[in-house]
């Protein structure tokens, strides 16, 4: 294939993505006619599709190219939309706030802010809330058994306030 024609084959393809993109199907593509030529762009729909298909491995070698070619597509829908919104269509509002809803979504427009930079404040107060709990706990380790309160109970000592609500009734009594 010489220069020329891999130019002009080239040329087809970035044409029939731009239309493609506009919302054309592979039939209404390949029958567009050639600018540059004298009959349609393409013999068949499926040449046609063939050609986008290319144009779009072409064109999507990274993510941010796809992602801009769908956004560039969502405009264009907005716009066929917008015009019939404003005259009240209520159809036509449905369709632009899903359009701005996939639109945010593709963009990462609903993505939620950084967090504020934390001073430490929080994670000071919740390690000095577990240190209190873990005294506590000590505390009530270090207490005698219930069956040593329960000696001490029947030889006349009182037993502390913390160690009568943890007895039995009948032997606190």
């Amino acid at each position: 294939m010489q220069a020329t024609d891999r130019l002009a084959a080239a040329r087809r393809r970035a044409l029939a993505l731009a239309l493609r993109t506009d919302g054309l199907d592979y039939g209404r593509i390949a029958a567009t006619a050639d600018p540059e030529g004298d009959g349609p762009l393409f013999a068949t729909a499926a040449a046609a599709r063939r050609a986008v298909a290319r144009a779009m491995r072409e064109a999507a070698d990274d993510p941010a190219t796809e992602r801009r070619l769908q956004a560039l597509r969502l405009d264009r829908a907005l716009v066929g939309a917008w015009t019939k919104a404003q005259a009240g269509d209520g159809p036509a509002i449905d369709r632009i706030l899903a359009i701005e809803a996939r639109r945010s979504r593709l963009l990462a427009l609903d993505m939620p802010e950084a967090p504020a930079a934390d001073d430490g404040a929080a994670l000071r107060e919740a390690a000095a809330e577990v240190g209190r709990r873990l005294q506590r706990l000590a505390a009530l380790l270090a207490a005698p058994p219930a069956a040593d309160r329960a000696a001490e109970d029947q030889s006349g000592s009182e037993p502390c306030g913390r160690c009568a609500a943890t007895l039995p009734a009948e032997a606190s009594a």
